[in-house]
């Protein structure tokens, strides 16, 4: 699970001013880029309210910049050993990298452009219409307590679903209810089977944290094996022959926290070695796919904390990589998914994704959060031709669900307004043009069944139309979501069966 994270720092690197401030304060601005920018686009100062500022994304700001403001400490209310793991990231410098009167400068700029309030569109729920591409299905699993799905994998092995729980165990649906592998301590995130090898991988700590407890196992038979453990917060896996000399490589999407990476495990004389493919935290997604047509696969990965966006990791010889940063967002956006398409059938990769991760230093419903298309220009250069507001979108599925022809959208919010629009935690967008990006909002009108966290889709009962699953975790922040806690602890919904009616 992604917490949206605003990280600070110092590198001198300077983006476009805007146009309308006077000429007086450029030099402020300047300061400001400069120092604010360390491995991201600068946050607008106009996206995050004056008292979240102040309150929040100002004394954290402070201290990655070794500077002390409000008495924060950003350490006060750890463990010792969480702390100890902090001190190693090198996140918060032990002297001040900034002076007193840069700082003052820098944070009265700031002030001076942060609104009072953003407001909320509170007309948003006129656009939806019921939903009738789907029909709905609330299920309750006699072996998980209270609504704690973590994972949701479609499987075409045995055409159902993995479901992986808070406490450690996973089962499939609708197939059967038994263990699919021995219950671990933490989360498992991820399912792959190969052959007759099953790999998977274990979260270690689900809250934020430097402590690396994740671990990447192998089964084969009644065998298991460790491939890999101390990995920092894994939420996502790939199991693929990259190279293909018939070896298999694990990618692994270590979220982390202040720190994280994209790691490969490689197989050497019968074990696995762990190489480091992109040093930033927040790595949530991968898609492997062949982007520059060399005929080699490349990885496709979204960094959804630090340097936030999309990467391209072009191999090379022997399982190197250059990376391309290709879509760039501001911290303040919160990415959390995206898929690969070719939307406008020219034959190269364009990109659908979704930010609106809505937890931790600025906590307020966000007119910019939603969908956005990036359409590829022929040689990897993306541009947003489209963008669906949906507050707090945090995972996005295309299909051609309704089977006309062209891609639609499902996408699933964790972070909704439920106080103005709750039935935005799930929209299905029916493309009905898609060369003038006219879609038509779907919603379910009844009171939101559970607090979806994961979704995949899957033809699951064989009809030739494409369903979709929504696993329900409803031990999380509050973000407005308070009155409907005792609903959700009471139906105890863990996961909702979304049958296509295409067919």
């Amino acid at each position: 699970m992604r917490i949206e994270h605003l990280g600070f720092g110092i590198v001198f690197i300077f983006f476009s001013m805007c146009s309308d401030l006077p000429k007086k304060d450029l030099s402020i601005e300047l300061k400001y880029q400069a120092y604010c920018s360390s491995c991201h686009l600068t946050p607008d100062p106009k996206n995050i309210t004056k008292s979240i500022w102040k309150e929040k994304v100002l004394p954290e700001m402070g201290a990655r910049m070794g500077y002390k403001y409000n008495r924060y400490n950003p350490i006060a209310r750890n463990s010792m050993e969480e702390n100890l793991y902090i001190r190693m990231s090198n996140t918060y410098p032990n002297k001040p990298t900034i002076d007193s009167a840069t700082w003052s400068e820098i944070h009265d700029y700031i002030v001076l452009l942060a609104p009072d309030s953003i407001p909320v569109d509170g007309q948003r729920s006129l656009r939806n219409i019921p939903l009738d591409q789907f029909r709905t299905k609330s299920i309750s699993l006699d072996q998980i307590a209270i609504a704690r799905v973590t994972n949701i994998q479609f499987k075409e092995e045995f055409n159902g679903f993995v479901i992986g729980d808070a406490y450690g165990a996973s089962y499939t649906w609708p197939l059967s209810s038994e263990q699919l592998v021995p219950r671990f301590n933490s989360p498992m995130i991820s399912y792959h089977q190969k052959g007759n090898d099953l790999f998977f991988t274990e979260i270690g700590f689900m809250n934020p944290s430097e402590k690396p407890l994740g671990v990447t196992y192998k089964k084969r038979g009644i065998t298991i094996d460790t491939l890999a453990k101390e990995l920092h917060r894994p939420v996502y896996t790939e199991v693929v022959d990259l190279n293909e000399d018939g070896k298999k490589e694990i990618i692994i999407c270590e979220f982390g926290n202040l720190t994280g990476e994209l790691s490969m495990l490689v197989e050497s004389d019968s074990r696995f070695v762990k190489q480091t493919l992109l040093p930033v935290p927040g790595t949530i997604k991968v898609e492997i796919i062949d982007a520059d047509d060399d005929g080699k696969l490349d990885i496709v990965v979204l960094a959804s904390q630090g340097s936030e966006g999309i990467y391209i990791l072009y191999q090379k010889d022997n399982l190197q990589f250059v990376p391309d940063h290709v879509i760039r967002l501001g911290p303040e956006y919160g990415l959390s998914w995206f898929e690969t398409l070719d939307y406008d059938s020219d034959g190269d990769l364009d990109i659908v994704l979704v930010n609106g991760d809505n937890a931790d230093y600025s906590v307020f419903p966000k007119p910019y959060h939603g969908l956005r298309l990036f359409l590829n220009n022929g040689s990897n250069k993306f541009e947003e031709k489209w963008f669906y507001p949906i507050y707090g979108a945090t995972r996005v599925l295309s299909e051609d669900y309704d089977l006309d022809g062209d891609f639609d959208f499902a996408v699933m919010a964790f972070f909704p307004d439920y106080n103005m629009v709750p039935e935005e935690n799930f929209v299905y967008l029916e493309n009905q043009s898609p060369d003038k990006y006219l879609f038509r909002a779907q919603t379910i009108k009844t009171p939101p069944a559970g607090r979806w966290l994961v979704m995949d889709k899957g033809d699951v009962d064989r009809d030739g139309d494409v369903d979709l699953l929504l696993g329900s975790f409803i031990l999380s922040p509050g973000n407005g979501q308070d009155l409907l806690l005792d609903k959700w602890r009471e139906e105890n919904v863990d996961i909702l069966f979304m049958e296509n009616q295409a067919n």
